[in-house]
């Protein structure tokens, strides 16, 4: 039990109800697991081939139109490039069209590499010249660059140059109605309402092992000093680099995509309602310091307006239940209207190691961590435990691989991890069997192998080399690797054909939705933030 720092309060890990795993339920878990859906968005920096600076190009047109492109769009940036698949029926079908897209972008890209590191390449002095994600000139897309550039007088945006992998995945409504069965007294009989306290179930639990996942998956113990620190007594230099020793993922801590402003949001995570309840009021509290930025300035908007949030995305959370949006929709609106469709894990940093920035091993221990998140019993969240959390998270994000760092006063984090992983076997095998691979029992075996120090985990590798090369040549090095791989592989010639076309089509809809635009951009973007 983790206690927070001046708190009793004492954080549990999420527990496994020893009926749900009998060997009487397991045929059934196994089938349920084998309806899971999975996608992923992986993100990465559009970088200069021999320096490793931020590409100051616009995003290639051969890719497609960055508003309307199903499959490969812009971030934040115009440089930072989003890979964003399909839904598959496992998470290595996912892995092999995000390879397949990686290799589409490098046959295209001149003089360019995708940075593979979550924390960022060479940034330039300036803020300004970070450049923003140009979407065109209809209504849609230029809201999608004003609420850009919101987030970078709000936060700078350097620090929207961090990037990172989304993992998403659903579970089966025969899940959900057979998971509610094994309650004691379910007090939902409709399917929707099942779902949604279901998914909520997983996402309270994702939350209290966060740490966990940081301490397996995290990469990004290291930075360039060209990201511009506020607090450099935290770190160890050597020549450009910066490194917190022990980190594991300084991405997911208040250096990277926390903020001051958003922890006075008090977003609740217990049911449907009151997480969009709490998520629209911060879209229409007025914030003092945004307030003073002012709504526009001689070259139009500065920001969607002067809430805590210009949009719901602008909180930052480590998983997001999601609702497949329909055209102008917000996605509060779209949960309230047809529930929760899937969760978007938002916690993995870049694999720099791995050309796609993910591993199936890190997908298949995602998948397990979820599927025990979303098995065990999930009591509603407190204040204080939400503190708790955001505690244990902070030390874990900075330090947590550091032996000092305790879950409570009989257990460090590695050796809570370790115990925690140990009831997940039956888990493991059964989703070894729904998906015929080996790869989530490995998965599990590997973690355990990490936590207990007889192989590294990722972070300690990344910053030993980051140490001895350089955060940026490590990191340069790796893209050139990678892009090599992308070079020498080929698609399939049909499936090139229909990249292709898919990327020609994309620029077409973007110019129907221009001719489409109707009314002033001031009105538009007035009805878009006040949706009911």
């Amino acid at each position: 039990m983790a206690e927070s720092p001046g708190n009793s309060v004492q954080l549990e890990l999420p527990s496994l109800p020893s009926h749900v795993l009998q060997s009487a339920h397991l045929e059934a878990l196994c089938h349920h697991l084998s309806k899971m859906r999975f996608g992923i968005e992986k993100e990465g920096l559009r970088v200069d081939a021999n320096t490793g600076s931020l590409a100051q190009t616009p995003h290639p047109r051969a890719l497609g139109s960055a508003l309307t492109h199903p499959h490969i769009t812009t971030d934040y940036s115009e440089a930072l490039l989003e890979f964003v698949t399909g839904t598959h029926n496992s998470p290595k079908a996912a892995i092999n069209q995000l390879e397949q897209l990686h290799i589409f972008a490098s046959s295209v890209l001149e003089g360019e590499r995708i940075w593979p590191l979550s924390m960022p390449c060479l940034l330039p002095d300036s803020d300004a010249d970070i450049p923003l994600a140009y979407y065109g000139e209809s209504h849609i897309g230029r809201l999608k660059t004003v609420y850009r550039r919101g987030l970078g007088f709000r936060y700078g945006r350097q620090m929207q140059t961090i990037a990172g992998v989304h993992f998403n995945l659903s579970f089966s409504d025969d899940f959900w109605l057979w998971r509610a069965a094994l309650d004691t007294n379910p007090d939902i009989s409709d399917i929707r309402g099942i779902r949604d306290v279901g998914y909520f179930r997983t996402i309270r639990n994702f939350r209290r092992i966060q740490w966990l996942i940081m301490l397996l998956t995290g990469a990004s113990p290291s930075i360039d000093k060209s990201f511009r620190l506020l607090a450099t007594d935290r770190f160890r230099i050597s020549g450009r680099t910066r490194l917190s020793e022990g980190a594991t993922s300084l991405r997911m801590s208040d250096l990277g995509y926390q903020s001051a402003t958003q922890e006075s949001i008090n977003i609740c995570f217990n049911q449907l309602d009151t997480y969009c309840n709490t998520l629209s009021e911060a879209v229409h509290q007025p914030w003092p310091t945004y307030e003073g930025l002012g709504l526009k300035d001689k070259n139009g908007f500065k920001q969607l307006n002067v809430a805590v949030l210009q949009i719901e995305n602008e909180y930052y959370s480590s998983i997001r239940p999601k609702c497949i949006q329909q055209p102008g929709e917000r996605p509060v609106r779209a949960l309230i209207n047809r529930g929760i469709e899937y969760l978007e894990v938002r916690a993995l940093d870049l694999n720099p190691f791995a050309p796609t920035g993910i591993t199936e091993y890190e997908a298949s221990l995602i998948t397990l961590l979820m599927a025990a998140s979303a098995l065990a019993d999930s009591p509603f969240n407190s204040p204080d435990e939400r503190i708790a959390i955001e505690g244990i998270n902070a030390r874990a994000s900075w330090a947590g691989r550091r032996s000092d760092q305790r879950f409570d006063e009989r257990s460090s984090l590695k050796e809570t991890g370790i115990q925690f992983l140990a009831a997940l076997d039956p888990i493991a095998e059964s989703l070894n069997q729904a998906f015929q691979s080996d790869s989530f029992t490995g998965a599990l075996e590997e973690a355990r192998l990490r936590l207990a120090g007889t192989h590294p985990l990722l972070s300690e590798e990344i910053e030993n080399t980051a140490l001895k090369e350089g955060h940026l040549a490590f990191g340069l090095t790796r893209a050139h690797q990678h892009h090599d791989t992308w070079k020498t592989a080929r698609l399939p010639p049909d499936t090139l054909v229909a990249m292709k076309k898919e990327a020609e089509q994309s620029h077409q809809s973007e110019i129907q939705i221009t001719a489409s635009n109707e009314g002033t951009f001031d009105a538009f973007v007035e009805a878009y933030i006040n949706q009911p």
